[in-house]
């Protein structure tokens, strides 16, 4: 009787240890997540709230999840999130910037009264183009509605669109129901990628200098001791800063999602993290080094208000993006490394200047060897698979294996890879563009490296040595010189 009295009472004090614990510390993870996703699905891609909540919220994800209230003001455009009346967290829309996670009433006017100007960017849409006459339309079509279709019964895959860029035209493109070719749709980390190139046009413009130089942090540069004040840009780019940083989606303890979702700062949090390596020694992937890499970004532009406005007069308004809401956090800052919405087309241009090699209507946008740096190696890790913000190959490939029949993705081919399944493949010896965006948290519900092999195998091979004349204007070097002809400039 003693031990059974002992065993319930053992039961209750855990119980209450579980329920404790998911209070103070998982519940405003949890509400948090909530209100910050379900204001962007709404506000930023306009999302039905219904949709936002019973798929970007909880579809595949903690069953806790559902235990969190919601309450959503169109009016004002705020959601309130809590578990039981506690822990409340408060998301609201602001416009230019998207959405942001408050404490109160008064951080929300001051977050609103923040909001910069910006001048609207005069939109330059893609062309379409008839696909090339030696490609199987028929062969096409199956495999882009093997991508839009569910492996089973429940919906695991979400593919929400597809658009396929070939010489810089859009020869297709598949959308979910309640998804058009205006939709912002979520990047994730495809958003590091965008913060790769801004990096680029600022180096191009000589507004930063090289990217061995140590990156230009006040609180590591302040103090003579700290050995952080020797990370380089290039050390953050390639994810070898050498900082700690647990980038573990699935635990809400874990670094990444306290800064997403708990922290008000996220770059604040993430220069704050202490040196467990040597930088430039170990791989590390972590969004905190973005969020750094964003810190300093508004180190060089003195103030906030011209910080807010280099994506758009740097990047988004010589390429015609006006879609894109890049969000940040409570102090002003970009959150560069997961809070950029663009529609699948924008995202699709990002894309294709980097397989012009930086240049997009005869505009110079990268330096000459920005893409070439890009998707390099770090110079210790010659066979590694992540370059500067840019896959070179995808995770778990197979292109060795010379026993392996599938076919092969083309070794030229780079990737952006963002959270739940979001993608962005070029492929110069294919002159392909293409754009993959989805809501899939099963890794098994959708190959996408099969994807793009299929589809790469379909399109022929350009010869790197024939130039290209498509009576779009060629690209050329600072002096003016024809180079690296091949994907013409898109419309």
């Amino acid at each position: 009787m003693i031990r059974i009295k002992a065993i319930f009472i053992g039961v209750i004090l855990l119980g209450i240890v579980v329920i404790s614990a998911f209070f103070i510390w998982l519940a405003p993870v949890g509400a948090g997540y909530t209100a910050k996703i379900m204001c962007s699905a709404i506000f930023v891609d306009g999302l039905p709230s219904s949709r936002a909540r019973d798929e970007d919220v909880l579809a595949d994800n903690n069953a806790l999840l559902s235990l969190i209230t919601t309450n959503i003001d169109l009016r004002n455009k705020t959601v309130s999130a809590h578990v039981f009346g506690f822990r409340t967290r408060l998301a609201i829309y602001r416009p230019v910037l998207g959405c942001v996670l408050a404490d109160d009433a008064d951080q929300i006017t001051q977050l609103r009264s923040n909001t910069p100007l910006i001048t609207p960017v005069d939109a330059k849409p893609l062309m379409t183009g008839p696909l090339p006459k030696d490609v199987e339309r028929r062969a096409l079509n199956a495999l882009l509605f093997d991508v839009m279709d569910e492996p089973g019964p429940k919906p695991t895959r979400r593919t929400r669109a597809v658009v396929v860029l070939h010489q810089g035209k859009v020869i297709a493109e598949r959308y979910d129901e309640g998804i058009t070719a205006k939709t912002r749709l979520p990047g994730w980390s495809l958003t590091k990628s965008v913060f790769n190139a801004l990096l680029g046009s600022m180096q191009l413009k000589g507004m930063i200098g090289d990217m061995n130089d140590p990156v230009p942090i006040n609180a590591w540069q302040s103090n003579g001791n700290d050995p952080r004040a020797a990370i380089t840009y290039d050390n953050l780019l390639r994810m070898r800063s050498g900082l700690e940083f647990d980038e573990n989606y699935a635990n809400p303890l874990s670094d990444v999602v306290q800064m997403l979702f708990v922290e008000p700062a996220a770059a604040g949090f993430a220069v704050a993290k202490p040196l467990i390596n040597p930088p430039g020694a170990e791989f590390s992937y972590s969004s905190g080094a973005t969020n750094i890499l964003s810190a300093a970004i508004l180190n060089q532009s003195g103030t906030r208000g011209i910080y807010q406005k280099r994506p758009t007069d740097l990047l988004f308004r010589p390429l015609g993006i006006n879609s894109a809401v890049i969000e940040t956090d409570q102090d002003g800052y970009f959150i560069a490394s997961t809070f950029m919405h663009a529609t699948a087309r924008d995202w699709a241009k990002i894309g294709q200047l980097f397989l012009q090699n930086g240049v997009w209507d005869g505009e110079r946008i990268l330096p000459k060897d920005w893409v070439d740096y890009s998707i390099s190696p770090a110079p210790a890790d010659p066979n590694g698979i992540y370059g500067a913000h840019w896959w070179r190959d995808l995770p778990g490939g197979n292109n060795d294996d010379a026993n392996n029949k599938t076919p092969k993705v083309p070794k030229d081919a780079f990737f952006a890879l963002g959270h739940d399944g979001q993608s962005i493949s070029v492929i110069p010896s294919k002159e392909l563009v293409v754009v993959r965006l989805g809501l899939t948290r099963d890794r098994y519900a959708f190959d996408l490296r099969g994807f793009i092999a299929n589809l790469s195998q379909l399109f022929p091979t350009i010869d790197p040595n024939a130039a290209q004349q498509t009576g779009n204007e060629d690209r050329r070097d600072d002096e003016g010189n024809n180079q690296d002809q091949g994907a013409p400039a898109a419309q």
